[in-house]
């Protein structure tokens, strides 16, 4: 790398220089504290700073992100204007890198173009550092004191002066005016980092396996003893460089005709983090938040994008109220750990999209019929409007982010059929908010869509099997299309067996359709209910849907099994299509209510190393059978 020399007494020059065409920030003081913040004199630049409050991430991914403008259901969205050329000077190495972190994120298969933008107009000068930060331990991963990649500048004090080091061309360009370091001059810059990373005391040790560690030590009493003093405020998630998870919200104007689609910071702290469809809540303690936010840092992140989640900043030891240090619950972990077991890690499967538009931005999509399912739930078939997606497929399983502007978005599973074209299927039940403003929605009006997204049924490796469907209440519509799939193409599939089972038999979905069902060649249905209330009509089962497993008539060993419900009934299948034989390779499951933004981004979806919304929602149990902490 090229290395320049800045003599200090030039800085502020060089900074006014900067700003002629850039906008320039940097680390300045605060409250005896640091910030970084826009530097409008050099003079107000503490490149000898320990650490800043929030991390520059907020350059790149800002607690509140301005996503769209609308006016009306879904018209006239408007994409939020463009920025201008921005610098950050003085960036530390363990920000560098959380930053390269972030780009894994939001650069990845579904590219975010408000991150893409604000990252490729921004100029990162590093700065090496040259003194310990007084929590940090950026060591432990290589995060520095030094930096070595990531940035267009370094900078690194070696006394009156800086040794500039050139990262990128631009960087080159910026440092073209300045006299080329001498050998004496490089000699004092790795001194002073090497001085630097000796007297660094806090380490985690062994990095490369503390995934494996953590996942073997799941169930250690140092997570029950840690919740006690845990206050789950989410300080330590909003100043980490590294979490990324946000919220997507609607805000009207009070004249209830325009507003703006934003998203802000969010927490896995946070108890409503985890909240999803029939208001579940899946991390409802804060020993499961807890592991969940240090597993991401130290083993899951690095499942998903080959990296790990931590940079070793410090921030989060020294914002928590009650001192709780990654680096000390290793420790303690280390003290007495567990005995060993094999770790069971994540291998999410791929992602290919075409990424030539902005994917935030919704298509209108037309009602074109409502069908009343039951009391609760309705039948919506929707035509895009624009005849440019006339070309639009999805596989069955897959769902579709459905967005009223002014409301809000949610995830719903396609209940038509893969083959069917032109017009798709969504079974809604009216529970949310978004669900209750569709559920006010008729013939002719317009919503937004976005999708689909995710992984669907094994509708290729299920052919020349038997097909086991087992569902349970509104677990049935992303099933619907498998169905529909069978009967259309009846010669390419082996014997269909349907087990159903709802509440009562006013909640079960689709009767109309059980006769044609019925009808389908080589095949069963058979239906259950928990209680059948002063129905004096039913004639089928009653009780749990497992019981009627006793009625299988597939062999086991060329049938796959299939089954989308509430977690408490795909636990019960799952275990009783295992006592039964089946194997965990066989049982396809839909984690359909666990779905986030579609894309791997806003976080909402985890289940340990899993993303739901991509890697899913359908998943081959024995691919997420032995996940830290269960799947159900």
């Amino acid at each position: 790398m090229e290395k320049y020399i800045l003599p200090k007494l030039e800085l502020a020059e060089y900074i006014n220089k900067l700003k002629e065409e850039y906008e320039v920030f940097g680390p300045a003081s605060k409250d005896n504290r640091y910030v970084f913040q826009s530097i409008e004199d050099p003079q107000d630049l503490r490149l000898e700073y320990d650490t800043t409050i929030l991390p520059p991430k907020k350059y790149f991914h800002s607690p509140e992100q301005l996503m769209m403008e609308f006016s009306g259901v879904a018209d006239s969205v408007k994409d939020k204007d463009s920025v201008g050329k921005r610098l950050l000077i003085g960036v530390h190495p363990c920000d560098v890198n959380a930053i390269l972190s972030l780009d894994r994120v939001f650069l990845n298969t579904y590219e975010d173009p408000y991150y893409k933008e604000l990252r490729e107009n921004t100029i990162i000068i590093a700065n090496n550092c040259t003194q310990p930060c007084k929590d940090g331990f950026c060591a432990s991963f290589n995060t520095g004191p030094g930096i070595e990649k990531g940035f267009d500048l370094a900078l690194t004090d070696i006394g009156s002066k800086y040794v500039l080091t050139v990262g990128s061309d631009k960087g080159k360009e910026l440092a073209g005016n300045f006299n080329s370091a001498s050998d004496q001059d490089i000699v004092l810059e790795k001194k002073a980092i090497n001085d630097c990373l000796n007297n660094i005391t806090r380490w985690i040790d062994d990095v490369d396996s503390i995934g494996n560690f953590l996942h073997a030590n799941f169930d250690h009493e140092v997570w029950m003893e840690t919740k006690e003093e845990c206050l789950a405020c989410g300080a330590c998630t909003t100043v980490c460089p590294t979490c990324y998870c946000f919220a997507v919200k609607d805000m009207v104007e009070l004249c209830l005709q325009k507003g703006q689609r934003t998203r802000v910071w969010d927490s896995c702290m946070f108890y409503e983090f985890s909240r999803v469809a029939l208001d579940h809540v899946f991390m409802s303690d804060r020993t499961s938040r807890i592991k969940q936010r240090l597993y991401h840092k130290l083993a899951y992140t690095k499942q998903q994008f080959d990296v790990l989640g931590c940079v070793g900043c410090g921030r989060c030891v020294g914002i928590c109220l009650k001192n709780i240090d990654p680096v000390k619950i290793i420790a303690k972990l280390k003290e007495e750990p567990c005995i060993p077991q094999d770790a069971c890690t994540y291998n999410p499967p791929k992602k290919t999209v075409a990424a030539n538009h902005n994917p935030w931005l919704t298509e209108k999509a037309v009602i074109t019929a409502v069908k009343k399912v039951t009391s609760d739930v309705n039948t919506y078939t929707f035509k895009f409007k624009n005849p440019n997606m006339q070309d639009y497929s999805f596989e069955n399983g897959t769902y579709n982010m459905i967005s009223i502007f002014g409301v809000g978005e949610s995830p719903i599973s396609i209940s038509s059929s893969e083959e069917e074209k032109n017009s798709f299927d969504h079974t809604v039940r009216i529970v949310g908010n978004v669900t209750s403003a569709l559920g006010k929605l008729h013939v002719g009006d317009v919503v937004g869509i976005r999708g689909p997204y995710g992984h669907g049924w094994p509708m290729e490796e299920i052919k020349g099997k038997n097909v086991l469907v087992i569902a349970g209440g509104i677990g049935l519509a992303p099933l619907r299309g498998v169905i529909k799939s069978i009967s259309r193409n009846r010669d390419q599939y082996g014997r269909l067996e349907i087990l159903y089972g709802a509440k009562t038999p006013e909640s079960m979905l689709f009767t109309d359709e059980y006769g044609d069902w019925q009808k389908i060649p080589n095949s069963q249905l058979l239906l259950t209910v928990d209680c059948v209330g002063n129905n004096d009509d039913w004639k089928e089962n009653i009780g749990v849907v497992t019981n009627l497993c006793e009625k299988i008539t597939c062999p086991i060993d060329n049938t796959i099994v299939l089954a989308c419900g509430p977690d408490v009934m795909m636990k019960y299948v799952v275990a009783k299509m295992l006592k039964l034989g089946f194997k965990a390779n066989q049982i396809f499951v839909s984690l359909e209510r666990r779905m986030g933004c579609g894309m791997k981004k806003c976080g909402n979806c985890h289940i340990g190393p899993v993303f739901v919304c991509q890697d899913g929602p359908v998943f081959r149990y024995s691919d997420i059978q032995n996940l830290p902490g269960g799947v159900f």
